[in-house]
């Protein structure tokens, strides 16, 4: 339906497909793949040890050194600028503005509609929302009137909020006897946090979903496979992968799908990364000016 997308690319793809044994098929993936696991691993489990702001140092410099080690072997001859003109960068500026004003708008207005619940066969425990993932305080949700919809009555806990901000900023200003002053250190690690998801998210991300995962799905000698080749299936997955991944799953749906178009259309990574530096970074001044830290 959409093959026009592959009009210009130089590719037939394997009529069978070629399996590659697990061991050689990972260090073929590597690049793709260590980058995503250190910073799951920082961001996940130490910041389950320590402090999540704290543990997003490590997670910034441990990912941005995985990165920078594949980067200077040659590993991602796809981060390319050639032929890029100015026309493609405010596309992909654009595009990241416009994607996270769709995803900010429906929590900033309407945000119990975003998490309100609606269970399934009677049973609260099993519902479908537009936003998982979440702990809530205990009986946050009630009955809307004359509605089985279950309505929060307060907004869920963060990981990073204020509060943890605060308390990472004295435990750390305690720890290593700083004499700065608990506030600059918080703004620190505010402008890590910011940082690290507007420059360091948006490459091993893109990297690894719409350069590597998107072309897996055609062929599992992904790297032959040109940049923006498109098939249904590549696109369901890494959609499908995308969505799943992000707690906020119905505004990732529509964010996705831009970045989709901007990536099949200009079949660049670097322009995807900027679109989803922009948007990332415009969400963090977005967090940090309302204190909205659940969208983080």
């Amino acid at each position: 339906m959409f093959s026009f997308l592959n009009r210009g690319l130089d590719y037939e793809p394997p009529k069978e497909r070629l399996v590659m044994p697990t061991g050689k098929l990972l260090a073929y993936a590597q690049p793709h793949i260590m980058p995503y696991v250190v910073y799951g691993i920082c961001t996940a489990v130490l910041a389950k040890i320590i402090n999540p702001y704290q543990a997003y140092i490590f997670a910034f410099l441990l990912t941005l050194l995985t990165v920078g080690v594949y980067f200077a072997k040659g590993d991602y001859p796809e981060f390319s600028l050639k032929g890029l003109k100015l026309g493609d960068w405010l596309l992909a500026f654009a595009i990241g503005v416009v994607g996270i004003v769709l995803w900010i708008l429906p929590y900033h207005f309407a945000w119990k509609v975003m998490f309100a619940r609606i269970p399934v066969f009677g049973n609260e425990n099993i519902y479908l929302s537009l936003t998982y993932g979440f702990e809530f305080a205990e009986d946050a949700f009630h009955k809307a009137q004359g509605a089985m919809i279950l309505l929060p009555s307060e907004l869920p806990k963060s990981s990073f909020s204020a509060q943890i901000l605060e308390a990472g900023a004295a435990q750390m200003k305690d720890f290593l006897h700083l004499s700065l002053d608990a506030g600059v250190l918080a703004n620190i690690l505010l402008a890590v946090r910011i940082a690290g998801a507007s420059l360091m998210v948006p490459f091993f991300e893109e990297l690894f979903s719409r350069s590597a995962l998107t072309r897996f799905c055609v062929a599992e000698q992904y790297k032959e496979v040109p940049i923006g080749y498109y098939t249904k299936k590549s696109f369901l997955i890494a959609m499908g992968f995308f969505i799943l991944s992000h707690p906020w799953w119905f505004v990732a749906l529509i964010w996705g799908g831009l970045i989709f178009f901007l990536y099949y259309c200009k079949k660049s990574i670097p322009l995807c990364i900027f679109a989803h530096g922009v948007s990332n970074l415009l969400l963090g001044l977005y967090v940090v000016a309302t204190g909205n830290y659940y969208l983080w």
